[in-house]
Parts: structure tokens; C-alpha cells; sequence
């Protein structure tokens, strides 16, 4: 009996062990906005000095109060959920995946916006009339 309640402990702190490494911290979101001169120069417009929205998963950076103003978004994120949401992204418009920009990256393949997943959280950036090669410029400054 004792040798079956010694067995069971020790799965369950093999079990407790993975469980701890796979919940470890994740790198953080990050807590501030990029500035207005590295958003303007990678996307090659102007950008006025960011909002700063925070949210329980992460912030919202907005460069403009119109309409078609600037948005970057940092949010917590998975490898799972980044993945649902291109493929639900791809049902309703053609997305083309980004090689070599974070762990994953995809964007319509009309430009607009641009999703990069970290490993741990995700960048969404948002400039609606914008190439995308300007918004991989600015992901890639901003990673």
C-alpha cells in the first residue's frame, strides 16, 4: 500500500513538475507604445504621438484620431489561438503567411494590417492604406 501511495506521488510531482514548466511566465506584453518617429518611418507616413489603451492581455497604441490613423496592438496570445485566427482570417480573405517575422506572421495579401505571433504574444498592426512591406518593416522593429 505505502509502496502504491509513494508510486502515485510521484507521478502526480512529474505531472505537478511539466505542469509548472508549461505555465511558466511568458516574456511580457509590452507595457508602453513604440514612439511616433519609428511608426512614421517604417510606414512612411506621419503618426502623432500614441494613445496608450490597456486592457487585462495587453495595449493598444493609436498614432491619430481618424479613421485610418495608425493602431498597433500587443496581446497575450497562443501558438493555438494565433493559428485559429488565420485560418478563420483566410476563410473570408485571401491571407498569405510572412516567412522569417516572429514564430509566425500573416497579412491579406492586399496590405492593411499585419499579425505577428512572438511565442508568447501577438502584434497586430493596423494601417489601413498601408503596403505590406511597410508593415513588416515596422514588426520587424518592433520585435
Amino acid at each position: 500500500m505505502a509502496r502504491a501511495i509513494r508510486s502515485v506521488l510521484e507521478v502526480v510531482g512529474v505531472a505537478v513538475l511539466v505542469l509548472a514548466a508549461a505555465t511558466a511566465a511568458p516574456a511580457a506584453v509590452p507595457k508602453s507604445c513604440p514612439s511616433a518617429s519609428i511608426v512614421s518611418a517604417a510606414l512612411g507616413t506621419k503618426a502623432s504621438a500614441p494613445r496608450l489603451a490597456k486592457n487585462p492581455y495587453g495595449i493598444t497604441c493609436t498614432y491619430g484620431t481618424n479613421a485610418l490613423a495608425p493602431k498597433v496592438e500587443f496581446q497575450l496570445d497562443t501558438a493555438a489561438t494565433f493559428a485559429a485566427g488565420e485560418k478563420a482570417a483566410n476563410a473570408a480573405l485571401h491571407v498569405t503567411k510572412i516567412q522569417h517575422l516572429g514564430k509566425a506572421a500573416w497579412a491579406p495579401k492586399t496590405g492593411g494590417f499585419l499579425y505577428v505571433f512572438t511565442g508568447s504574444y501577438s502584434i497586430k498592426i493596423l494601417a489601413v492604406l498601408t503596403s505590406l512591406p511597410k508593415l513588416e518593416a515596422l514588426a520587424r522593429k518592433l520585435l
